[in-house]
């Protein structure tokens, strides 16, 4: 774990990327190169990588095949190093850079994820990392920001698709609900889904003394030390990494894994206050 602060503007926007897997056909270098065009072009527009950038798998992996391995980049270093040369232009707007299980399966050889944030230059988070947002006016809020457990996912056995959505936020909320008190974000990278949930809208009644009054609970001060579950957000943060690809088939398609949306997070900051979280499907 590591402990991170940022200082940036009262007003911007912070993509949570991740699960970019560079290194096998079905990355999606197209959107990933689109994202990145986004960070780089307003000044207030931020980034922390999440995990999984390289796809690390060797040929004495029972993953590997041959069909859907990249042969502009073959090794895990040269991964590595097209994953430097592709964020290289936004560096200086990176607030944290994860390890995830894919550069960690190579652990005994070489951390890539940190040999990655060297070669940039950008702050190494190691697999989980809580990040201070700081501003002008003060404290932002802290985000958490995981990789999440290996094993690991969000399923729902709910025949309705409303049901299945709620059961995975649900799960999503449950199991990083825990792993923090003080911060007002927390985002999970690794099951390659896109799920945002919002602080809970839930009805409050109080009164003035005169007149009972009605309000919603609403997201919590990010400046606290202890904010409420039901006053936080939760993420998780997609991935660039297609199910299918014509004419192969890949270790997701051959796992039985359904398809998920790609894309990624965009966490806006407005007025020193984290405001809203947007789904981005690429």
């Amino acid at each position: 774990m590591q402990l991170l602060t940022a200082t940036i503007p009262p007003n911007a926007d912070i993509a949570l990327i991740g699960d970019t897997h560079i290194g096998t056909t079905l990355a999606h270098d197209e959107a990933l190169d689109a994202v990145i065009d986004w960070v780089g072009a307003e000044r207030n527009r931020f980034f922390a990588f999440m995990g999984d950038a390289i796809e690390a798998i060797t040929t004495d992996d029972k993953r590997f095949d041959i069909t859907t391995h990249d042969m502009g980049a073959p090794l895990p270093q040269q991964q590595a190093d097209d994953v430097v040369a592709r964020f290289m232009p936004i560096r200086r707007k990176c607030i944290a850079w994860l390890l995830g299980n894919h550069e960690y399966t190579l652990h005994r050889v070489s951390n890539y994820a940190a040999y990655i944030a060297t070669h940039l230059q950008v702050p190494y988070g190691t697999w989980t990392a809580k990040v201070t947002l700081n501003c002008a006016k003060g404290r932002i809020g802290k985000l958490f920001l995981c990789h999440a457990s290996v094993r690991g996912t969000f399923k729902s056995n709910a025949k309705d698709y409303e049901q299945q959505q709620a059961n995975m936020k649900a799960s999503l909320k449950r199991s990083l609900a825990q792993k923090a008190a003080d911060c007002i974000l927390m985002a999970t990278g690794h099951t390659h889904k896109l799920l945002v949930v919002d602080p809970a809208q839930r009805l409050i009644l109080r009164d003035d003394g005169t007149d009972v009054k009605q309000a919603y609970l609403g997201a919590g001060d990010g400046a606290s030390d202890y904010i409420e579950p039901d006053r936080r957000w939760y993420v998780n943060t997609g991935c660039f990494l297609k199910t299918y690809g014509q004419g192969v088939a890949g270790y997701g398609e051959r796992a039985g894994y359904d398809p998920t949306e790609m894309g990624y997070p965009i966490v806006h900051i407005r007025k020193g206050k984290v405001d809203s979280v947007e789904k981005v499907v690429v």
